[in-house]
C-alpha cells in the first residue's frame, strides 16, 4: 500500500482527517495527548498514533478499531470531513465516512458485494476503484485511495514520523 508502509499489513486502522493538526484531532477525542514515540512501546492497546499528512492528519491503530466508531467519528468530523479504513486479523474490514458528525457512507472493502444496497455516495469513485459488486477487486489499497480522494488528505514525507499519541479506552 503505496505511502502506507508504516501500517501493519495484518490488522490497522487508519482514520483520515481534513484540515486538522494531529494535535488537534487527538484533541477531539478528549484524551491526553503526548508526542512523539515517547511512550509507545508501554501501551498495550487503545494507542493512536496520529501524523501530518498533507491537507490534514492520519490517525492510525495497530489492531485497533476505534477509528470507526461512531463516539470517536461524530466529533472527529465535527466541521470537517473524515474516512476510515479497518481490518482485523480475521479479514474484518470496513469503510466509514463522516461529514460533519454524521455517517454518510459504510461499506465493506473486501466485500463490497455484501451490500443490501448500493449506496450512491461516491459511486463512480468506488466503481472506477474496484470497491462495488461481487467481482471487485479493490481491497485495503484502493479503499484508501477512496479515503484520500473524499478527505482530499495524503500521506506525505512527513506522514512516516509520528507526531503525537494518545489511548483510547474502549
Amino acid at each position: 500500500m503505496s505511502g502506507y508502509d508504516w501500517l501493519d499489513d495484518d490488522a490497522f486502522c487508519a482514520t483520515l482527517v481534513r484540515g486538522l493538526t494531529p494535535h488537534e484531532a487527538l484533541a477531539r477525542l478528549g484524551i491526553d495527548v503526548f508526542d512523539g514515540d515517547d511512550e509507545e512501546g508501554e501501551i498495550d492497546e487503545g494507542l493512536i498514533s496520529a501524523r501530518s499528512a498533507e491537507g490534514g492528519a492520519i490517525l492510525s491503530e495497530w489492531n485497533g478499531f476505534a477509528g470507526t466508531l461512531d463516539e470517536v467519528l461524530r466529533p472527529l468530523s465535527n466541521g470537517t470531513v473524515t474516512a476510515s479504513v479497518f481490518v482485523n486479523v480475521n479479514m474484518v474490514a470496513s469503510f466509514v465516512h463522516y461529514v460533519d458528525g454524521r455517517r454518510v457512507l459504510s461499506f465493506d472493502p473486501l466485500f463490497p458485494g455484501n451490500e443490501d444496497g448500493i449506496s450512491e455516495d461516491y459511486l463512480a469513485d468506488r466503481v472506477e476503484l474496484g470497491l462495488v459488486g461481487d467481482n471487485s477487486e479493490g481491497g485495503l489499497a484502493a479503499a484508501l485511495l477512496l479515503a484520500e480522494r473524499i478527505t482530499k488528505v495524503r500521506p506525505n514525507a512527513s506522514t512516516d514520523i509520528v507526531a503525537a499519541h494518545g489511548v483510547f479506552e474502549y
